[in-house]
């Protein structure tokens, strides 16, 4: 039974106060996400922004970067991780799909290990909705081990795994109490299997590309098509 709004809220206010101070996390896919938005990047929506780690990336690309997360501890937190940005990132408390944005508004939206928290059709249309034409939707999320090729990749994935943390963090697992407020939150959580991604994408975002990681997440790039005025001024320059 997948978690309730309020629960996810709990379960990240725990989980931001424990590890804020456990150093950087394994940023190992932020250069690949970056390296998808689109060129002249202006406005960014960051969907479940968390502590603000990528936030923070997308500021160094974008002129704006509007940040949303459910969790006022993360919300506090990346705040005040991010006072040297603090002209280029608003960030936002509050339900993304509760909140209001001036429709095709946004050059490119962002959402990590965000999208299995929300109603999956709705979610992705509010956050279509958001693109302006032309803009690029990047959606990276965790995924469900389906069959025994996942079981072999997962097998692969644990020592590369605890490789990062130990060079990011100094320390070959989480402490205890943070893995235990990990442990409690994944009881709720429900992935999509590759199979369901690639489902979801025909149905939602057709011609998007996927790509599946080593580390358990999956990655999807979808760019809105641009209106047929804009492509003929694009042609002609």
């Amino acid at each position: 039974m997948a978690a309730s709004t309020e629960q996810v809220r709990e379960d990240f206010d725990r989980i931001a106060r424990l590890t804020v101070h456990a150093g950087k996390s394994a940023d190992v896919y932020h250069k690949y996400l970056l390296s998808q938005l689109p060129p002249g990047c202006k406005n960014v929506l960051d969907v479940g922004c968390g502590l603000g780690d990528f936030t923070r990336v997308l500021a160094e690309r974008a002129e704006r970067v509007l940040a949303i997360d459910l969790s006022p501890e993360m919300i506090r937190l990346a705040r005040e991780q991010s006072a040297h940005h603090h002209q280029k990132i608003e960030y936002v408390l509050g339900d993304f799909m509760l909140l209001d944005y001036p429709a095709e508004s946004f050059d490119c939206v962002v959402s990590l290990a965000t999208l299995h928290h929300l109603p999956l059709s709705d979610a992705l249309s509010k956050m279509k909705d958001a693109l302006a034409p032309g803009g690029v939707l990047v959606i990276q999320d965790l995924i469900a081990i389906d069959g025994f090729v996942d079981l072999f990749r997962s097998a692969l994935a644990r020592p590369v795994n605890t490789m990062l943390r130990l060079w990011k963090t100094g320390r070959l697992l989480p402490r205890r109490e943070v893995r235990k407020a990990w442990a409690e939150h994944g009881k709720h959580d429900v992935y999509l299997t590759l199979t369901e991604v690639k489902r979801m994408c025909e149905e939602h975002l057709p011609e998007a590309k996927i790509k599946r990681h080593l580390l358990w997440r999956y990655t999807i790039v979808w760019r809105k098509a641009r209106r047929k005025a804009e492509d003929k001024v694009e042609g002609e320059r």
